[in-house]
């Protein structure tokens, strides 16, 4: 195996292991800290994003999860009181989502639970090392296909 296949092989292996690790984290700390599952949270966190600009579709393609994911997570925060969903201006076939402001509360509430618990996670961390690898996986999320994303 040459050196480039063998690294290769170890970023896709530590990505992964750094996805699942961070997803378990996640998904107890937001229902310990919120009494939601991260993949409620990361909806919220979205449609937040983009106040009364976007649609369900556009959500799902930000999480690169299905239309029908996300369907599912909008239903359990409307039904909650943490999200609305209304026709769109633009096509009576689409609906833009938002949230309430229990729900804008609640992502304000998840954003400092990160906060604290990734602060403390990565301390060993440089600055200039975050940022490289912030700019790494930008750059093999659009090598890969996938939208760039405003960081």
């Amino acid at each position: 195996m040459s050196d480039a296949t063998g690294d290769i092989a170890a970023l896709w292996f530590l990505v992964r292991r750094v996805d699942a690790l961070m997803d378990r984290a996640g998904e107890a700390l937001y229902r310990d800290g919120l009494g939601i599952s991260l993949a409620q949270f990361l909806v919220l966190s979205v449609v937040d994003a983009y106040p009364g600009e976007i649609n369900q579709q556009a959500v799902a393609d930000r999480l690169a999860l299905t239309k029908g994911t996300v369907s599912r997570q909008i239903d359990s925060a409307v039904a909650a009181g943490l999200m609305t969903v209304a026709v769109s201006p633009r096509s009576r076939r689409e609906h833009v989502v938002t949230l309430t402001p229990l729900g804008t509360e609640l992502v304000r509430k998840g954003d400092a639970l990160l906060d604290d618990s990734m602060t403390d996670g990565i301390a060993e961390l440089d600055a200039r090392d975050l940022a490289a690898t912030i700019r790494t996986l930008g750059a093999l999320n659009t090598a890969m296909g996938g939208s760039p994303l405003e960081v």
